[in-house]
């Protein structure tokens, strides 16, 4: 039973292993386009004061809000 749990962590380390060595480095703050929280609202690693004031928000998900402002906007129109 151990050596089949242990040979199949062995992927696992082959993934990281090949992604450190020749995966592509993330140059944008959010990779993905739709981060929902305020980690990603700011810079990737975030400065020591990541926001010069508390910002304002409106709804549950303010980092998707701030970059896709046409979906905010047609969710407004329809309420």
């Amino acid at each position: 039973g151990s050596f089949l749990l242990g040979l199949s962590v062995l992927p696992f380390f082959y993934n990281v292993w090949k992604t450190a060595k020749y995966g592509r480095k993330v140059d944008a703050d959010d990779p993905w386009g739709y981060g929902r929280s305020l980690e990603w609202a700011t810079s990737c690693p975030p400065p020591r004061h990541n926001f010069a004031r508390l910002p304002r928000i409106r709804s549950e998900s303010p980092a998707f809000d701030l970059h896709h402002p046409e979906i905010t906007a047609l969710e407004e129109a329809t309420r």
